[in-house]
């Protein structure tokens, strides 16, 4: 599969709130998962572990992801927005976050985020 085709499969799932799918189907075994804060996750079950502790201390409300943009052959960037309320919080919050990945052998080995504030 050429990184183009994964990473418009990669949006289309994200925008379909496939998120899981898509870690559980796309994700490499030894991903490395890389936070905003420079905090970093690996293998793919803690990567999936993170985001479903993320998932559980938020309501999401709605995700767009716009994308993807490409550099080189073994990267791509999104954009993500989430709109979301806090568990124990009455305000609904915009999150958004760039995320760029890393691709060999047709899974992903990398994402680091990029955002202002706490995710």
């Amino acid at each position: 599969m050429s990184i183009k085709s994964l990473a418009q499969k990669f949006v289309e799932m994200c925008n379909q709130g496939k998120n899981f799918d898509v870690m559980r189907s796309m994700y490499a075994p030894n991903i490395v998962s890389v936070e905003g804060d420079g905090g970093e996750t690996a293998g793919q079950g803690p990567v999936i572990k993170k985001s479903e502790i993320w998932q559980g201390q938020n309501e999401i409300h709605g995700e767009r992801v716009l994308g993807p943009y490409f550099n080189g052959p073994k990267q791509f960037a999104v954009h993500y927005t989430f709109e979301v309320t806090r568990k124990g919080e009455k305000n609904r919050t915009t999150l958004q976050e760039v995320g760029v990945y890393t691709v060999e052998n047709d899974k992903i080995t990398r994402e680091q985020f990029f955002y202002d504030g706490v995710h």
